[in-house]
């Protein structure tokens, strides 16, 4: 496999990564929407789903990495799993570093 092609394969893991981070927060914005509609917005039941979903993306988000990982294995995509891994370990740190940035101070 030629270099381009190899960083190609590792831009491609990235962007699928991010395509699956968007599809996780808008379920997670969702299922808000829906507490809120159903429990009412008067008492911020689905600020506390955004919260809870906003610090734990990082488990939410190991949810779907793995398998990812797992399948592009079986099928030989060995750059466009290190992109994915690259991706994961890349959002894992913006969550934690803005996780940091907010409870530094209490």
């Amino acid at each position: 496999m030629s270099q381009r092609n190899e960083g190609l394969q590792i831009f491609l893991g990235i962007l699928i990564l991010f395509g699956l981070h968007l599809i996780a927060v808008g379920i997670i914005f969702g299922v808000g929407l829906l507490a809120g509609q159903i429990f009412g917005y008067a008492n911020y039941s689905y600020l506390g789903i955004w919260l809870i979903g906003g610090w734990g993306f990082f488990i939410w988000q190991l949810l779907y990495v793995i398998p990812l990982c797992i399948l592009l294995r079986r099928q030989q995509r060995l750059a466009m799993m290190k992109g994915v891994i690259i991706g994961a370990v890349i959002t894992a740190l913006l969550n934690g570093s803005c996780f940091l940035l907010v409870f530094a101070n209490r």
